[in-house]
């Protein structure tokens, strides 16, 4: 279906603006916590990884040039077209399930939903690809279950691609997994016909051997990410956590927009009683939408999750939303539904600028004053400061190498995949340095499999250790099985909006002492 003139200009001034917006936020801020450690998997490609399949790792390396700009753009470069890519989509879900302004009203909700437009949209993160994939994947799945609950014979190809589109999605994060859960759903409910059509059996082959590489590396690494996240989601024991619950609420509604969340919410009930979608369309993204979000909020009741977790079933059900709002515009309250975009569009936009206005200038810290833990629970330096910190210590590690107060080629330990990814990215890669993780594989992650890439430890060798004082850590406590001895060298000082932030603590650790459990796991081969 062509798409008429109107549409494809308001469809463009959407992605141009928004995507311009993007690009701002990308500059504007430093990487933070998640984008420094999906950076470590691009320096070196797997076909999977402690925590997630490798897609993120081939977007950075695609959108970076295989790394020959790092600047933090470029790495975030590939979300931003995922962006463009999952905006265009969500235009042509909602004008297959309804028209073009259905098209259009769910483009929009798509750029002003924080989980898609901001969070998977401009910072680095495998639901980057994994949206464009799972959109993909929808948009075809809706043409099969059209043409097959019409009585017509479904091309092949439309499975094939259905097949290819899924597996990618799982390959850049396992909720991939959630499309064949809602179409099997679907099938075993409303169209158990469909278990006759052959091709839905070669679109399963077709995804397991995509996603193959993460059964066999997983294999080779003793089930470490089956282990690992496992014990996140697994429920041991039945105490209601009510606190995390109210936070994994909280988050869902504000990642998504409040505003659309409503609207979301409206639509569902309205399509309970009301025509205006085809019923297989309707119960499809029913069954797509609401396993993940319900699956993510009750298993917040007994574990910590992350709210933006459940963000593809939200961005699902948008698109009932799109199609509700659609209705009541026919329905001559134009005047009412521009307001309501707007509003929606007003509030992403203040919590964009917002959020630069406190990273970047917020006096001081709004995190601990304390001097052992300066600035600790401040999510704000998660993205700011590292880069003036790196320049400061690679000039101070050049005096003392010339003064011969250090002796060169010193490595830096680190024992958790944070801060060590921020001290990776901006501190030993400007300098050539490297990172070599001590301590335990749950702990370190993917820096585990990084140390069998570089120089490694060897017994009796020196290190540095950076504690930054928002991640306090007590070197004497946490390397004593690992070195003999521990030195204070010097601290830095970080200010923002001239108040200080927090502390860099700076250490020599001597003697390294072999056999810890990053040293000795086996990597698969």
């Amino acid at each position: 279906m062509a798409v008429s003139s109107i549409y494809k200009k308001r469809l463009f001034y959407l992605i141009v603006i928004c995507t311009a917006i993007r690009i701002i936020a990308a500059c504007a801020v430093e990487l933070g916590n998640d984008e420094v450690y999906y950076y470590t998997y691009a320096m070196h490609l797997q076909e999977n990884y402690f925590d997630h399949p490798p897609g993120v790792a081939l977007l950075i390396k695609l959108f970076t040039l295989n790394l020959a700009f790092q600047q933090a753009v470029f790495i975030r470069l590939g979300s931003i077209v995922c962006a463009i890519a999952g905006t265009f989509l969500s235009f042509k879900i909602g004008t297959l399930i309804r028209n073009e302004q259905t098209g259009w009203l769910a483009a929009v909700l798509y750029s002003t939903n924080i989980y898609s437009s901001v969070i998977a949209g401009t910072f680095i993160l495998p639901d980057s690809p994994q949206i464009v994939f799972w959109l993909a994947s929808l948009l075809v799945l809706i043409k099969i279950i059209g043409v097959f609950d019409a009585g017509g014979k479904v091309p092949l190809m439309q499975w094939v691609l259905f097949g290819v589109f899924s597996g990618v999605c799982i390959m850049c994060k396992v909720h991939g997994a959630f499309l064949w859960f809602g179409l099997g759903l679907y099938i075993l409910f409303f169209s158990r016909k469909m278990f006759m059509q052959w091709g839905m059996y070669l679109a399963f082959l077709i995804t397991l051997l995509i996603i193959s590489p993460i059964f066999f590396w997983n294999i080779q690494n003793d089930f470490v990410t089956w282990d690992y996240h496992s014990s996140r989601v697994a429920v041991h024991q039945f105490v209601i956590d009510g606190d995390g619950f109210i936070q994994t609420l909280v988050g869902q509604l504000f990642y998504n927009n409040p505003v659309n969340v409503i609207i979301t919410v409206l639509a569902v009930i309205y399509f309970r009683k009301n025509e205006g979608l085809q019923k297989n369309v309707h119960r499809l993204l029913l069954l797509c939408g609401l396993p993940i979000i319900f699956i993510v909020t009750g298993t917040s009741l007994f574990n910590t999750v992350l709210p933006h977790w459940s963000g593809p079933g939200f961005i699902t059900l948008s698109f009932l939303a799109a199609a509700f709002l659609d209705i009541k515009l026919q329905a001559k309250k134009a005047g009412v539904i521009p307001l309501v975009l707007k509003s929606s569009s007003v509030l992403i936009i203040f919590l964009i600028a917002a959020g630069i206005g406190i990273i970047n200038f917020y006096p001081g810290t709004i995190g601990s004053k304390d001097e052992r833990n300066y600035g600790e629970s401040d999510f704000s330096l998660d993205m700011n400061g590292w880069g003036t910190f790196g320049a400061q210590f690679n000039q101070w590690k050049n005096l003392e190498q010339i003064q011969q107060q250090l002796q060169p080629d010193l490595k830096i330990v680190c024992n958790k995949w944070f801060p060590a990814s921020h001290i990776n990215y901006y501190v030993a890669r400007p300098s050539n340095t490297y990172v070599v993780g001590v301590g335990s594989v749950n702990d370190l992650h993917q820096f585990v499999w990084l140390n069998h890439y570089q120089p490694a430890l060897k017994k009796g060798e020196n290190a540095l250790c950076i504690v930054p004082s928002n991640y306090p850590e007590d070197p004497s406590v946490t390397y004593r099985n690992s070195f003999a001895s521990d030195t204070l060298l010097h601290t830095f000082k970080e200010y923002r909006g001239n108040k200080l932030s927090r502390y860099f603590d700076v250490y020599l650790l001597k003697g390294y002492e072999s056999g810890d459990e990053a040293e000795t796991f086996k990597i698969g081969q």
